[in-house]
């Protein structure tokens, strides 16, 4: 599906955002913003106010899912707000544009890319950091990290962070 039919006039607009920030901790920045303005809890800047309101329950979903860091079970959010967990993940797409878990995997995706860069510079391993996430184990998050940013993590960090000697911390990693 084009941008367009899912963000209408606004699509070009934040492409040309996205692509001006400088990386993905701006680009996450970015879409937050996007994302609180169309659920209406944004401030006065960007388009606050010209997005329809989202429903309470959707908007209380999504907050949740971001205090969880993307951990929390969609039966979960759907028990608590009363819905069922088909109606809530409909809700959700058609007012965020992704259903409640694949919201929670972006969100463990930037947590954990977020947080790759610490750890290389001081020594540690993916492994950790994967569970930390909410990730099965290391190879989860390489996977994720290969679908969500088109490379693994060790490639990513190299071109990311390039003082950071990235092979050697994440040997066997791939």
């Amino acid at each position: 599906m084009p941008a367009e039919a899912l963000l209408g006039r606004a699509g070009p607009r934040i492409h040309e955002r996205l692509r001006a920030a400088g990386g993905w901790p701006a680009r996450f920045a970015v879409l937050d913003e996007i994302f609180l303005t169309l659920l209406g809890t944004a401030g006065a800047a960007g388009t606050a106010g010209t997005a329809p309101e989202a429903a309470p329950e959707v908007a209380w979903a999504w907050r949740l899912l971001l205090r969880s860091g993307g951990t929390i079970a969609v039966a979960e959010l759907a028990e608590a707000t009363g819905w069922s967990t088909r109606h809530l993940s409909g809700r959700f797409r058609a007012e965020i544009g992704l259903t409640p878990k694949a919201a929670a995997r972006v969100i463990r995706f930037d947590q954990a890319r977020g947080r790759i860069s610490r750890l290389a510079r001081a020594g540690h391993g993916l492994a950790g950091l994967a569970a930390d996430c909410g990730y099965f184990d290391q190879a989860h998050l390489a996977r994720e990290f290969r679908a969500l940013a088109g490379c693994p993590p060790s490639q990513w960090l190299a071109e990311e962070f390039r003082n950071v000697q990235a092979e050697a911390w994440l040997d066997g990693e791939g």
